[in-house]
């Protein structure tokens, strides 16, 4: 089985300082399944399994340092021919992210992430 890792690097979703940031992880494939981690500035780093959502903070405590976005994730079906995951911060898409299976049947998505104020 093959596994690729996914770089999505520069993104940016503008927050005001007290604007609570909630991510959602949306697995679109059918068969699709994983595990993301948050890593966010300071010690308060959370998980989802699967699809799901997490408030990782508000605005002015993600400032100052990248926040990183890992999922590990697989797809085991035979007859789904991709893997689709969308992220979005407060329900606006950030990046939607999608492999052939071809190319990779486990996939590890990086998505780095900065949080400017408006």
């Amino acid at each position: 089985m093959m596994h690729k890792i996914y770089r999505y690097r520069n993104l940016s979703f503008v927050v005001a300082d007290e604007t609570e940031v909630i991510l959602s992880v949306v697995f679109k494939s059918d068969g699709d399944k994983g595990h993301t981690a948050i890593n966010i500035p300071g010690s308060n780093d959370c998980e989802i399994e699967d699809s799901g959502t997490q408030n990782i903070g508000i605005g002015s405590g993600l400032r100052g340092d990248t926040t990183i976005v890992t999922t590990e994730v697989a797809n085991l079906i035979p007859e789904e021919d991709e893997i689709r995951i969308e992220y979005r911060f407060n329900g606006q898409l950030i990046k939607e992210h999608v492999n052939l299976k071809s190319e990779a049947e486990r996939a590890t998505i990086i998505l780095y992430i900065k949080f400017p104020a408006p």
